[in-house]
């Protein structure tokens, strides 16, 4: 068996449960399927993201003066990318 104390050893990494939930999406009105993360408690997709996301978000400005492209692509209000929506 291997020496666990030895430099180089790595310990198996833990692979998080990925659960499959439905959320309400108030972009489409209606329920989706989104994967929740159970280690981290955090939704982290969700299956209609492609037809929600804002395909060519319109520029905005930086505070720094410069025209930047949106960083927000998806809706307000999204449960699954709260950072994320507009």
């Amino acid at each position: 068996m291997a020496d666990r104390t030895r430099a180089g050893y790595h310990a198996p990494m833990r692979r998080s449960e990925l659960l499959k939930v439905t959320v309400h999406c108030p972009h489409f009105a209606r329920p989706v399927t989104a994967t929740r993360n159970a280690v981290i408690d955090r939704l982290v997709a969700c299956d209609e993201s492609d037809a929600c996301r804002d395909p060519a978000p319109p520029p905005g400005t930086a505070p720094n003066g410069f025209d930047v492209p949106q960083a927000r692509p998806f809706p307000r209000g999204c449960p699954v990318f709260p950072a994320l929506a507009k």
